[in-house]
């Protein structure tokens, strides 16, 4: 008498149907209804939120939820979050905070680590960042395109700029490329390029300490490549939710190669200023000015200064339009009869992530 189980085909296809129909059904549902809604908002008008805290960022929070995907929420709109996982968090006058999120008394939240728990007014808040995001979710930054063509004058300009940051609860690191190319009748193409890598490590009372490297090309000033690295110290002046204002001051190295004649090695003095403004009322604006001066220390009255200027708004959901504004100015320009001056307007759509 054979006693060994009996494993046919049908039997095991009876057995195993229920199984694989649980399965299908689980893989069936979409993740996002997996993963419960455990943190809550309630906004001034007494709206009351499901979902999860990713981040807040330039005045605004961004809110996951099961129901209607992303939102973002004005934080002035907010009166009171609630989520147990931890954050880091920044306040106005650049102090930082790592807890779970309550409320408190009203118009104020609670940062609680353990037995430890702070109470601020909730307009103090600027930063949220959720702890052990992934690499992906911690990215910032935009992209944008721009053109130009005058037929009269057989003048043609494109513009491309990259801008890719990452922030941490004590520092940010940064990427940026922006190129523009001028192309005209009897005329030498001619091309401004810029690549930088920034990182900025924060102290206490919104002190930080910032690090630069950078490659530029501008044949208008005769300058074919110049390769610099840098660092001083730097103070946000104001840092709210719509706006952030920052001056520096430090010492930048730099190797110049000239479109003609020998190339230099130079040590310039850096004083910066940069002021942003955001705000999301629609129509989503955004304003950006940054300075910078570089008298340089050794070769006597030479002074670069550049200026960029950008304005962009959203006309749908993460795409925008504006316009960028550059000049360029070095008092004594590596090749002998260069023009000293360089100005630049380009319109442009983009993107922000």
């Amino acid at each position: 008498m054979d006693f060994r189980p009996r494993c046919d085909a049908r039997s095991w296809a009876t057995r195993a149907a229920p199984l694989l129909v649980v399965l299908v059904c689980v893989a069936a549902v979409p993740r996002a209804a997996l993963a419960a809604d455990t943190d809550t908002v309630v906004l001034r008008n007494g709206d009351r939120l499901k979902g999860e805290v990713k981040k807040l960022d330039r005045g605004r929070l961004e809110f996951s939820t099961t129901t209607m995907g992303t939102v973002y929420i004005e934080w002035d709109k907010v009166i009171a979050v609630t989520s147990s996982n931890l954050f880091n968090v920044e306040l106005t006058d650049g102090t930082r905070r790592v807890g779970s999120l309550g409320p408190g008394q009203a118009g104020r939240i609670r940062i609680a680590l353990g037995d430890l728990a702070s109470e601020y007014d909730i307009m103090q808040v600027v930063e949220i960042r959720r702890l052990r995001e992934q690499f992906w979710s911690r990215l910032d930054g935009s992209i944008t395109l721009g053109a130009s063509y005058t037929q009269s004058s057989g003048v043609g300009q494109g513009s491309v700029g990259v801008d890719v940051r990452t922030r941490r609860e004590r520092f940010e690191a940064s990427t940026s490329f922006d190129t523009t190319v001028t192309v005209q009748p009897n005329e030498p193409e001619s091309s401004r390029t810029a690549l930088s890598v920034g990182y900025s490590h924060y102290l206490k009372n919104r002190w930080f300490v910032p690090g630069t490297g950078k490659f530029e090309r501008n044949t208008d000033l005769g300058l074919k490549l110049r390769s610099s690295v840098g660092t001083g110290l730097g103070r946000y002046l104001v840092q709210t939710n719509r706006s952030l204002l920052g001056v520096g001051a430090g010492a930048v190295v730099t190797q110049e190669i000239p479109v003609s004649g020998d190339t230099t090695s130079n040590v310039e003095a850096s004083l910066g200023l940069s002021i942003s403004y955001f705000t999301y009322d629609t129509p989503k604006t955004s304003f950006s000015l940054s300075v910078a001066a570089y008298p340089s220390l050794n070769v006597g009255g030479r002074v670069r200064v550049e200026l960029d200027t950008s304005l962009n708004r959203e006309i749908v959901s993460d795409f925008t339009v504006g316009f960028t504004v550059y000049n360029s100015y070095d008092s004594k320009p590596p090749t002998e009869g260069a023009k000293k001056n360089d100005i630049g307007v380009t319109l442009n759509v983009g993107w922000v992530f």
